[in-house]
């Protein structure tokens, strides 16, 4: 029984459940789900960790006494038990399947997940009808439903099930999954779970224990932040490099691109609030599209002092020029190489990538696509960006993304661009609308920007006669043009960056120049933070009000967000403290920086069906704040790292010492939102899916980041191991967890969380540098580990 309820055994049993569960992701990828379950997640030895950490956990709070002293502590610990209960209930008990149903058809059977048997219902369900709707004008599927008829002896009734929308009935639930190719059936999931009231239950002890031991002044936290407020702590370096692409051009070319940069800016912003149909339906202006179209050939917001607008109006009227100016952009010398230009060129022209009618590209692009994504290097990744962009370019020429004009009474919603307006467009100004489109582009041509104005209204009015019903408002309009030309994330991203490294050089000058870096200039320093905050606030404001859903849907929108979360803690309950203040300012910015790096779309799209959720808004900021305390965790550890590295000295071991307690503090906060975000996705996987928990990679990892840090925040209970040193490593080393669970997934395993994925790449060199480089420090840390006695026992 000692043993049974060790701490030892405790962190034992969840350091083989994380990596149990980390090797199983990876046989997932290559061998499929049947194999991960088969060996890892369905085995007896899983499962058995699984109970002996249950019993394990029960027998600490027995011992411990915890219900009498910590209750907030006991009830959310407890809760993890009867969650485990709920879920032996679901595993052993409970039935799992698929029902397929074709329209008009009836079927009182599912088809068992676990072992493909038929399963009998007491009642049938018959299809009536399936519904899809998609966006506007696109083949993206914006919702779909299935609307049956129950059969149960004499009794029938008709209900719909959709996304987010279940059917329950005799303990049986149905849900919305997929679809025949035809859109003539429906695929529902199907479960009867007799463990959903013992989970829900868990779920809620879990969430009021953890909210309350966060107020229980009794509690580590509380008892954590009364040390840290005893002893109050309070780099200037700008990294701006612009570059302005230099062409060399012809008197022509140059007399031109003048001419076109000084006179055609009146008629470019009019027609940047004209509405333009996306390839995935959604309605925009074409500020917009003009702008994500020049971000994706040239990784940049402007070319030649030019608004994307200009540039796109230019390319349509006068495509044989602008394909010589050097605007698509290349990543590596290799490919620089094939078509001919200097290897520290980034931008080539449209023309450099052909010789004549042949395609430079042509037999290198065939090799990548023919090899596995994960065994293609950086050369064959930039073959492959660089062909799309040359398809965007090429389709920007041809006026094909110009999907300006509604086609008038049709069912879909379909907006077309100039040449398709010609052939689908018979109303009673169609032959006004040619000519005009035609005078457009001719004026355009001619420079004559005063009369391409003048049909820049046709086209509005058109608009508002046959689209009026999908487009939106003026005011959004408008708003979305701001949001495009304030850039605000962008412009961030550069003060993150000043701000945290003036922060960081007064955090440290405290500690070896108190006299010199004193408290004077902290109202203004924090004053500055405070402004900053306000403004990344309300450039997610704007971005939920334009994209008519929460910031937070997509990679980049989400990193944007845990850049915010990163600051918005510290500024409310550790503003006074220094390091903590430098350090999630620094992380704010690496974050903003590693959205702007070029490989992370900030495209606004339509939300695919699964996310048109409550859930979304709740889970996903839940659990994205989440990443942003750790992330300060990993900093504040990088922090207290530096100062091991230094011969110790009674201001060196204070400032540790309070560095480490602020980083448990952090971490806390940070376990606690991970564990109730994750848990609330699993309310929403119940709710979408029919199960809690499916072992697909991304919640696999938010699982294995779960037991991570609880093993980073238990470890101090073993003194002997213990030490601020060790605290700092692991806070350190832990957020890889993190980063796996948020990058490493999305681009290397695959999953139903695929939504803000993409193609898996090879491990980026710099990845190699950063953990070369804290190695590096962990090692030139490690002489001066040890505090001594009394400084150790003050902070366990």
């Amino acid at each position: 029984m000692k043993i049974l309820g060790s701490y030892k055994t405790m962190l034992f049993l969840l350091s083989f459940l994380a990596l149990g569960a980390a090797a199983a992701t990876f046989i997932e990828n290559d061998f499929g789900t049947a194999s991960a379950r088969m060996y890892v997640y369905n085995t007896w030895w899983y499962e058995a960790l699984l109970a002996a950490a249950c019993l394990n956990l029960a027998s600490v709070l027995a011992r411990t006494r915890m219900y009498l002293v910590h209750r907030a502590k006991f009830l959310f610990h407890v809760a993890l038990i009867v969650i485990l209960l709920g879920a032996g209930l679901t595993r052993y008990f409970g039935v799992e399947g698929v029902m397929k149903i074709r329209e008009n058809a009836t079927v009182d059977f599912i088809v068992s997940n676990e072992k493909s048997d038929i399963i009998q219902l007491p009642f049938a369900l018959k299809l009536n009808d399936f519904v899809l709707e998609r966006y506007y004008g696109s083949s993206a599927p914006s919702s779909y439903e299935s609307n049956v008829t129950v059969i149960d002896g004499d009794r029938r009734f008709d209900d719909t099930i959709a996304m987010n929308r279940t059917l329950v009935y005799k303990g049986y639930k149905f849900f919305q999954t997929f679809y025949d190719p035809d859109e003539k059936g429906t695929i529902l999931s199907v479960t009867k779970d007799p463990g959903t009231e013992v989970t829900y239950i868990g779920y809620a002890l879990l969430f009021l224990g953890l909210i309350l031991n966060l107020f229980d002044p009794k509690s580590r936290f509380r008892i954590l932040i009364a040390h840290a407020q005893k002893s109050m702590l309070s780099l200037v370096l700008l990294l701006l490099s612009t570059q302005i692409p230099l062409f060399s051009q012809s008197d022509y070319v140059q007399n031109y691109l003048n001419e076109h940069r000084e006179k055609s800016l009146e008629v470019a912003n009019a027609f940047g609030k004209v509405v333009v149909q996306s390839r995935m339906g959604r309605m925009k202006p074409f500020d917009t599209l003009a702008q994500e179209v020049l971000y994706k050939l040239s990784g940049k917001s402007t070319l030649e002092g030019m608004s994307p607008t200009q540039i796109s109006l230019g390319m349509l009227s006068h495509p044989s020029l602008w394909k010589k100016q050097a605007m698509i952009q290349t990543k590596t010398p290799k490919l620089r190489a094939l078509i001919g230009i200097a290897s520290d060129q980034k931008l080539a022209s449209f023309d450099d990538f052909f010789d004549g009618y042949r395609y430079k590209l042509e037999t290198e692009l065939q090799k990548a696509l023919e090899m596995k994504p994960s065994h293609r290097g950086v050369y064959e990744n930039d073959l492959i960006k660089t062909d799309e962009r040359l398809s965007i370019a090429f389709m920007l020429y041809q006026g094909v993304l110009f999907k300006i004009f509604p086609i008038p009474n049709d069912a879909h919603r379909t907006w077309v661009a100039f040449e398709q307006m010609f052939a689908q467009i018979n109303v009673e100004e169609s032959q006004a609308l040619q000519e005009s489109s035609t005078a457009f582009i001719e004026a355009l041509f001619a420079r004559d920007y005063d009369k391409a104005l003048l049909h820049v209204d046709t086209f509005t009015r058109f608009q508002n006669r046959y689209g009026a019903d999908v487009m939106p408002s003026k005011t959004h309009i408008n708003v979305e043009i701001f949001y495009n030309k304030l850039m605000l994330f962008e412009r961030l991203t550069l003060a993150y960056m000043a701000v945290g490294c003036l922060l960081l050089c007064v955090a440290f000058g405290r500690v070896f120049a108190p006299k010199f870096f004193t408290c004077r200039f902290d109202r203004v320093l924090f004053g500055v933070v405070v402004a900053l905050f306000v403004l990344h606030t309300l450039g997610l404001a704007l971005r939920w009000y334009v994209s008519a859903h929460a910031p937070f849907s997509d990679t980049y929108e989400s990193i944007v967000y845990i850049a915010w979360s990163c600051l918005l803690f510290c500024m409310l309950f550790l503003r006074r403290f220094m390091f903590a203040l430098a350090g999630s300012v620094m992380m704010a910015a690496i974050f903003m920086f590693t959205a702007h790096l070029g490989h992370i779309d900030p495209e606004i799209t339509n939300l695919v069906p699964v996310l048109k959720s409550f859930w979304l808004s709740v889970h996903v900021s839940i659990i994205t704040a989440s990443y942003g305390f750790l992330a300060l965790g990993c900093a504040l550890g990088f922090f207290t790292l530096i100062l091991f590295t230094c011969k110790p000295s009674e201001s060196i071991v204070r400032h540790i010492k309070h560095l480490t307690l602020i980083n448990e503090i952090t971490l806390i906060i940070g376990l606690s939102l991970l564990v109730i975000g994750n848990f609330l996705g699993g309310v929403w996987a119940n709710e979408s899916w029919g199960r809690y928990w499916g072992w697909d990679p991304k919640e696999t990892w938010a699982y294995i980041s779960i037991i991570v840090y609880t093993i980073i925040l238990h470890v101090r209970l073993l003194p002997k191991l213990y030490s601020p040193y060790l605290f700092a490593v692991l806070s350190l080393l832990g957020f890889s967890a993190i980063v796996m669970t948020y990058f490493g997934v999305n681009f290397y395993l695959a999953g139903k969380h695929s939504y803000a994925s993409g193609d898996p790449v090879p491990v980026p060199f710099w990845v190699y540098a950063c953990l070369a480089g804290i190695l590096a420090l962990i090692v030139a840390s490690y002489p001066h580990k040890t505090l001594k006695k009394e400084d150790h026992e003050t902070i366990v």
